[in-house]
């Protein structure tokens, strides 16, 4: 690798070491705040010279023009950057897989084309982020594994080990590639099983083994059948005979290979695999419905409190879910019995969640709350208010900003109210809004709007966190799905208005610009409250000259001469209108600024 490549993976390493300020007990706030201010102006200024490193050394290379050495050099660059789920940088690694494919192509390289195709599919996986049944790399990486797999034509030809193993790994992933059919569980399961027997034909087959005896072919195995027990989700929406056997068959297989390793090494079966296994013989017909709530129950019931592992997590976040979907199963006065467990299992999550270190897991939890918000939405509201705010605060920087267009929010919809109270009449259902109590109804709401505005990025934080660099197109895109995230998961907790503030907040005023793009209107309870969320939202963001980087950071009246320029267009004119009374322009500028500097240190826990 050479010095430029280095020099970029020690800027990440810096930068990640940047992300939580050094703050001492016994600095001033003053000292705090310009700990966290040096923070961020030394990530700015490793921003731009990873910039100009990756200019140099990849954005301004070509494929026809690339010299063996730099191939070289890069390929060395892109192991050091991706580790499947631990890696350094898994964006530049497949911008890096896909100059190198073209340079293989533009060469008629094909061990290098073969190899750099399974590097992009697989990079595109992780970098993947799925929005609803489909990722949206899916066709791009699908693709490549197809693309890939098409070379076992030429496998005997192909001598060269490592590529016929990347041939056969392209093999075992083009299901990945394989398109949702909006519920036709059917075709799905037909499609899927065209690529597991394809796979499976060549992994279990004697000639293709012989010619290369040093491949992992029981480990392509297992993976498929890993794979396969997916399906799992589609058994507990109904009965599918073909897919429980075909089911029942790879957890059976899952199991017995993992008990060989447990009995080699003296050590017990993932809980994971334990649940799978019993979950496939219920749904097979070979176990009763009392067995596997109990075996629930009893993963459930050993499992650790204070245990953040991977398995652990999965317990004691998923297990309570399941458990309450087979108990459903159980006759009516069966399930009055068993509701004390089920009730157990619930207590234990719900204590669980909030034993969490902080600033960890806000991806996980968030990803696992959309599972199991269903039945959370039925705790009293504080727990799911709680339960929110505190995937807010395992990102300290998205939560600062939360708080502060929450603030903000509130703070321009008390000004609306004061000139213009019949625009906002009907806002969450409330007509006379200038009636005290509604009024403070509104701007509590309101404030929730805006605290939640952002939910979704706690399940990007990958992208959102990326501080040492410019986004890729590719990631962006991925950031551009936080919108939709944050609405599923407040609707999720039936917190409908809520989840439209989140889904609207980057829409243009003139229905012509931002994301997502939908036909759909903002509702007319929330429109004002989206609207002035969208300008606080800017405001705050373009400001900000603590946390983010003085250099990056605009001043206060630059930014709201740029909501005058985008007025009508990308911003409600209503709302920009009210910075047009100067007092109150500059009452909300020194707002803005107490505001800030109070919610940073509330944040970053600074008494």
């Amino acid at each position: 690798m050479n010095i430029s490549g280095q020099r970029y993976i020690d800027n990440l390493t810096a930068a990640h070491g940047l992300l939580k300020p050094r703050l001492e007990p016994d600095m001033t706030e003053e000292e705090s705040l310009q700990a966290i201010r040096d923070n961020a102006v030394r990530l700015y200024e490793i921003h731009q010279e990873n910039n100009g490193i990756l200019n140099e050394i990849l954005f301004s290379k070509k494929a026809d023009t690339l010299t063996e050495e730099e191939a070289s050099e890069l390929s060395e660059l892109a192991d050091a950057l991706f580790h499947f789920n631990r890696s350094l940088d898994t964006g530049i690694a497949y911008r890096i897989h896909r100059l190198l494919y073209a340079y293989g192509e533009y060469h008629k390289d094909v061990d290098r084309m073969v190899r750099e195709l399974y590097y992009q599919g697989i990079t595109l996986f992780y970098l993947n982020v799925r929005d609803s049944s489909q990722g949206i790399f899916q066709d791009q990486m699908g693709e490549c594994f197809r693309l890939g797999a098409s070379y076992l034509e030429q496998y005997e030809k192909l001598e060269n080990p490592q590529t016929r193993n990347f041939i056969l790994r392209c093999l075992g992933n083009v299901k990945y590639g394989l398109k949702g059919r909006d519920g036709d569980r059917n075709t799905e399961w037909k499609d899927y099983m065209e690529c597991f027997h394809r796979a499976m034909e060549v992994f279990e087959s004697p000639g293709y083994r012989q010619m290369n005896p040093e491949l992992s072919w029981d480990t392509f195995v297992y993976t498929m059948h890993y794979d396969r027990t997916k399906f799992l989700a589609v058994l507990r929406e109904g009965e599918y005979p073909h897919i429980a056997e075909g089911v029942m068959e790879s957890a059976e297989h899952v199991y017995h290979h993992q008990e060989q390793i447990a009995r080699a090494n003296d050590s017990s079966i993932g809980v994971r695999t334990r649940y799978v296994y019993m979950a496939a013989r219920y749904h097979a017909g070979l176990a009763d419905l009392h067995e596997l709530l109990d075996a629930l129950y009893e993963l459930c019931e050993s499992a650790d409190l204070h245990d953040f592992s991977g398995d652990n997590i999965w317990t004691l976040l998923t297990t309570p879910e399941y458990l309450m979907h087979y108990a459903q199963l159980l006759p009516e006065e069966e399930q009055e019995a068993f509701r004390p467990l089920l009730e157990r299992a619930l207590e234990k999550q719900k204590e669980y969640l909030f034993l969490f270190p902080q600033n960890e897991y806000g991806m996980q939890i968030a990803r696992s709350i959309q599972g199991i918000a269903g039945y959370l939405s039925g705790q009293d509201t504080h727990f799911s208010h709680r339960l929110l705010e505190y995937i807010l605060a395992c990102h300290p920087p998205t939560f600062v900003h939360s708080r502060m267009v929450a603030l903000l929010t509130r703070h321009l919809c008390a000004r609306l109210v004061k000139v213009e109270p019949e625009l906002l009449s009907g806002t969450f259902g409330l007509e006379e809004v200038g009636d005290s109590g509604n009024l403070e109804q509104l701007l509590e709401q309101a404030y929730e709007g805006g605290l939640y505005h952002d939910l979704g990025k706690c399940m990007l934080l990958n992208y959102v966190g990326c501080y040492s660099r410019s986004l890729l197109d590719e990631e962006f895109a991925c950031i551009k799905m936080h919108p939709a995230f944050g609405c599923r998961l407040l609707e999720a907790l039936r917190m409908e208005d809520m989840s439209m503030i989140a889904y609207c907040h980057h829409r243009s005023y003139d229905g012509r610009g931002g994301y997502p793009a939908s036909d759909e209107n903002c509702p007319d309870r929330v429109r004002w409250i989206a609207d002035i969320v969208t300008v606080v939202d800017a405001l705050d963001a373009g400001t900000d000259n603590v946390g983010r980087c003085y250099a990056a950071a605009k001043d206060y009246e630059r930014l709201v001469e740029e909501l005058r320029a985008g007025r009508d267009t990308r911003y409600a004119p209503d709302i920009v209108r009210l910075f047009d009374d100067p007092v109150f322009c500059a009452e909300t500028k020194e707002f803005l600024e107490e505001s800030r500097r109070r919610v940073y240190l509330e944040v970053y826990h600074i008494e």
